[in-house]
């Protein structure tokens, strides 16, 4: 399983000024996630990265579960590590969420 990248395109015109401080890339990879701090016992979150910084990367996936605030594990080609939830976004059966890198590492 390999990550597939490319830098994302410029923002579409009317978009808000960025304020990301780190470049994202836009990225193809299976990432899974564990929901730390739960006092539900849930089993690993399958997810699809679509992009990626040094800071945090966004992903799909199908969990209602994650939300704001909580902290996962994660594991994916490019490293592992533990994230915080910055948000979630769900429309019908799609389900997108935001998460800033807390710690982790790069797989050289």
């Amino acid at each position: 399983m390999h990550l597939k990248q490319s830098l994302l395109a410029e923002r579409p015109p009317g978009h808000q000024e960025e304020r990301r401080r780190n470049p994202r890339r836009e990225v193809q990879g299976v990432i899974f996630l564990r929901i730390l701090k739960s006092d539900l016992r849930s089993a690993p979150i399958r997810a699809f990265l679509m992009d990626l910084s040094a800071s945090g990367f966004r992903a799909s996936h199908a969990s209602k579960e994650l939300c704001s605030g909580q902290e996962v594990a994660f594991c994916h080609d490019a490293g592992n590590g533990m994230a915080r939830v910055v948000w979630t976004r769900i429309d019908g059966h799609s389900v997108e969420s935001g998460f800033l890198i807390c710690q982790g590492k790069r797989e050289e």
